[in-house]
């Protein structure tokens, strides 16, 4: 029998850090020291070495070779967050020859011990207060202009195992449309083995996608987020495994 977790509306948290009031450091800076630089150096790379050998026992990937599209610049990947563990580590195995930086929320930060690798391991702290916005907005267009990959997962919030695709804000399409980047989808699907009740993993990979320059911006966004969700929906129609049910509470609206 499937474990359940309820919830009242689709954009909760149903796993939460030890502190999810964290905010970032008044000082904080995106744009890394040279000792930061070194730190970041060896953390990623063991990051990135562990992410080989686990996603290659743990993880089926379909598709991985579009990414051959946008070769020669910077582009970011979208995809659906179930996995608490796993998400950390699978855009480096899919990314395999680019280094990917994470928008990670400040959450993270008061997690014991680990917490305090994310900003050294590619996770891009999202700012709350609006004077940070500046220097935030100008290390997304580094790292585009520096080809690098860029993750986002649009949902925000983890639900492990979680089989549908859950709303997301169009807002979250603004950096892709304002640099004109290409945007890749990847999708984490669930399917049943005759042999353990826990579900294979299989990650599909769509795109690219490009935002359409004859629409309004603000158009141009939503109509990016419209193919996005798409792709993700119609991915994850394909799992066929409940390892975790989500139910709603009785009383309360999505």
């Amino acid at each position: 029998m499937a474990k359940v977790l309820t919830y009242r509306r689709l954009t909760d948290d149903v796993v939460a850090a030890p502190n999810q009031n964290s905010a970032i450091p008044a000082n904080y800076r995106w744009q890394p020291t040279r000792e930061f630089r070194l730190k970041a150096d060896l953390v990623y790379g063991g990051s990135w070495l562990f992410a080989q050998g686990y996603c290659r026992i743990k993880l089926h990937v379909r598709n991985r070779q579009v990414f051959r599209q946008a070769a020669g610049r910077g582009y970011f990947v979208y995809g659906n967050h179930t996995q608490p563990f796993g998400d950390v580590f699978t855009p480096m195995r899919v990314n395999q020859s680019r280094r990917v930086f994470t928008l990670a929320s400040a959450a993270n930060l008061s997690v014991p011990v680990l917490g305090r690798l994310v900003p050294y391991g590619g996770g891009v702290l999202v700012p709350r207060r609006l004077h940070q916005l500046r220097d935030f907005n100008a290390e997304i267009r580094q790292l585009i202009q520096a080809k690098h990959v860029v993750m986002i997962y649009p949902e925000a919030h983890v639900w492990p195992y979680y089989t549908g695709i859950r709303p997301f804000e169009a807002g979250a399409f603004h950096y892709p449309v304002e640099l004109d980047a290409p945007v890749f989808v990847t999708t984490m699907t669930y399917q049943k083995r005759h042999w353990r009740r826990k579900p294979r993993r299989i990650l599909y990979v769509d795109g690219p996608f490009w935002p359409d320059c004859e629409l309004p911006i603000k158009l141009r966004q939503e109509a990016l987020a419209g193919q996005v969700k798409k792709t993700m929906v119609a991915r994850a129609s394909l799992s066929n495994a409940e390892y975790i049910r989500y139910q709603q509470k009785e009383g309360t609206c999505p």
